[in-house]
């Protein structure tokens, strides 16, 4: 039972409760909507960022393809003035280039991020494949292990294997002439 002075303050809190929950799943959409509100980049402006993107993989002594590969979803007629326009420059004025960053080499958890999520084929192989190379390992084991334990069982030799086959065979013909 409840008393009539506690109904109130069980409304107010459930208000209070209500709210909030409203407050914040309005606030967690803000980064959703914002996504649709921004600028998009004009042309000018991407043909400008691969102009500088292009002059810099040159001055680092890149190639035109890494650079392409390196910025993929930047426009590549902007890269290729950049790439062009510092490659001029650096040979009018004698311009060494700079040794350039490596490369960096993919993971497995970027190649898992790559892979579309509905390819069950590339998921069926990867487990596959990491399935056969734990199994290798586990053969390789397991086949060492057991010679191991053959070897102990007669005693680590290939004479007492013989041995042990002509005990048998002895034991045998004893107890079928009984």
């Amino acid at each position: 039972m409840s008393s009539p002075s506690s109904t109130p303050i069980l409304r107010r809190h459930g208000v209070k409760l209500i709210a909030m929950l409203a407050l914040s799943f309005t606030l967690g959409g803000c980064d959703y909507v914002a996504s649709f509100t921004k600028p998009k980049q004009t042309p000018e402006e991407a043909k400008a960022e691969g102009i500088a993107l292009g002059a810099g993989c040159r001055q680092a002594g890149q190639s035109l393809e890494d650079c392409y590969q390196r910025n993929p979803d930047k426009l590549k007629a902007g890269i290729f003035a950049g790439w062009k326009d510092m490659h001029e420059y650096m040979a009018a004025k004698n311009i060494q280039t700079i040794v350039p960053p490596p490369m960096p080499e993919k993971t497995e958890a970027d190649t898992a991020k790559e892979a579309p999520k509905d390819d069950r084929a590339a998921r069926r192989e990867r487990r596959e494949r990491e399935k056969a190379e734990k199994d290798g390992k586990d053969g390789k084991d397991s086949k060492d292990s057991k010679s191991k334990d053959s070897k102990s069982k007669d005693g680590g030799g290939g004479d007492s294997d013989r041995s042990s086959r002509s005990n048998r065979d002895r034991d045998d013909s004893s107890s079928s002439k009984k």
